[in-house]
């Protein structure tokens, strides 16, 4: 899901597996929750994570920047 304009997040049962970026180039960069604790991401996730990346790219506009660019395309 977008998280901000740049980043999305990966989550599973409600909770932050990692948070990606994606600058358009065919690289994916990805922040995994709880790595300090020593926990590592399943294989099954990060294969998930970053092939959504990868495809779709991450984040998006505000709905407060899309709804006028949404009016002004139904403008005459």
């Amino acid at each position: 899901m977008p998280d901000s304009i740049g980043t999305s997040r990966l989550l599973r049962d409600g909770r932050v597996l990692g948070v990606f970026t994606s600058t358009g180039d065919g690289t994916v960069g990805a922040d995994w929750e709880g790595t300090e604790s020593g926990e590592r991401p399943e294989p099954h996730d990060a294969a998930v994570g970053y092939g959504l990346a990868a495809a779709f790219g991450t984040g998006a506009e505000p709905m407060w920047r899309l709804a006028p660019n949404a009016l002004l395309e139904m403008w005459p």
